[in-house]
This record gives C-alpha cells, structure tokens and sequence, in this order.
C-alpha cells in the first residue's frame, strides 16, 4: 500500500490519483484523514478532475463525507456550494441524500442572498421533492 497522501490530487489534472481513489477499497483503508483536502479539489467544478472527484465522493462511506458535505454547504463559498449541490449530492445513494436534508431544507426554505442569487435554493427544493 502507499501513503495516504498519495490519494491526494497535486494538480488539475491529476488523473492518475483519481485512478487510485477509484480502486480502493474503503473497507481497508480509513480515508477520512484527507477528506477535507479531496473536498478542496472540487471548489471549483470546472478544476477538470472536479467533476470526476465528485463522483468518486459519492462512493465513500455516508459517514466520512456527510460533516464535510454540511461544512460546504453552509460555508457561504458559492463556487463549493455549487460542485456540492449540482454534481456531489445528485450521485449519492438516496439514503445519503436524507441524511442532508436538514442542511436542504435551509438553504430551500431561508437561502442567503447569494444562494438565492445562485438559485441554490431552487437546486435544493428539487432534491427534497426527489426524496418523497
């Protein structure tokens, strides 16, 4: 096995280290050390691994990247908000997305003004209908 570290991108196009996210098998490895730092990788959705990353995400274990998810989506970052809401959370197995529905329904029912701006909150009233 490698270092952890090593299943951290070092550049936009960092493919090969998305080869290796996409190989493990999470029942041997705790990858919650780097999380925040993969999460960092998606700030941006037109970073060219971005939306890759976003789908390799959804794979993890619903408690490695829920507190991650929260901290994005209630960080006021647009850009993050955005990659979290229109390409991370759409992947996520349906029971995950449940999980997320407290922060949903904040951001569906009392936006902040960017987010209502970004429409967040017409992204997040979509996927609170998509649950029932």
């Amino acid at each position: 096995m490698f270092p952890i570290r090593d299943l951290v991108p070092t550049y936009k196009f960092d493919y090969e280290v998305l080869g290796k996210l996409r190989k493990l098998d999470l029942n041997k490895i705790d990858i919650n050390p780097i999380i925040p730092e993969l999460f960092e990788w998606i700030q941006n959705i037109n970073w060219p691994i971005a939306p890759d990353l976003c789908k390799i995400l959804a794979t993890f274990r619903a408690n490695d990247i829920i507190p991650q998810i929260k901290l994005v989506l209630n960080s006021g970052d647009d850009c993050w908000q955005n990659s979290c809401l229109c390409y991370l959370i759409p992947e996520l197995p349906i029971e995950v997305k449940r999980e997320l529905l407290p922060d949903l329904l904040r951001i569906a029912t009392s936006p902040t003004e960017i987010e209502k701006y970004c429409e967040f909150d017409s992204y997040a009233k979509k996927m609170i209908d998509s649950l029932s």
